[in-house]
Order: structure tokens, then sequence, then C-alpha cells
């Protein structure tokens, strides 16, 4: 689940994929997003299991694993800008 924080203008909300939140809403500066990647994380090498993020890079805070593709972010911040 994706959304626009209503009212805001700055703040997208997306799902956080990371190991020890995931599923958990996240709530991003998006004027701070310098870049975002989609990829395949391996989580568990002896078993190979792996799942598809969108990596968003955001200096000075680091990466977030969100599960929104790129598209989907980027049409986000377009709805929270209008």
């Amino acid at each position: 689940m994706y959304s626009p924080l209503k009212g805001s203008y700055m703040f997208v909300q997306l799902t956080n994929m990371s190991v020890h939140h995931r599923s958990r809403p996240i709530v991003l500066n998006s004027s701070m997003i310098v870049s975002m990647m989609r990829n395949t994380v391996i989580r568990d090498e002896a078993t190979g299991s792996s799942e598809v993020v969108t990596y968003v890079f955001m200096p000075p805070h680091g990466t977030w694993e969100v599960n929104e593709s790129v598209e989907e972010i980027l049409a986000l911040i377009g709805q929270a800008h209008s």
C-alpha cells in the first residue's frame, strides 16, 4: 500500500521492506531523495531466497528499502507536489 499524505507537499508514505521493519509504513521527505534503484536482494544465502525492493538513497540518513517501484514513487512525489 502506498499513498501521499493528504495536505502535505513534501512527504510520501511508502512500505518499508527492511528485515526488521517489514511491511510497516515509512514516511520519507521527498525533497531529500537523491536517487532510486529497483533491484533483487538476497535475504538468505543458504536458501537463496530473494525479493525485489526499491532502494531510496537519502543522505545523510542512508538508504531505505521499500516495496513500491520507482515509477510508483515518482507518481506519489508528483501527487504530493501538485
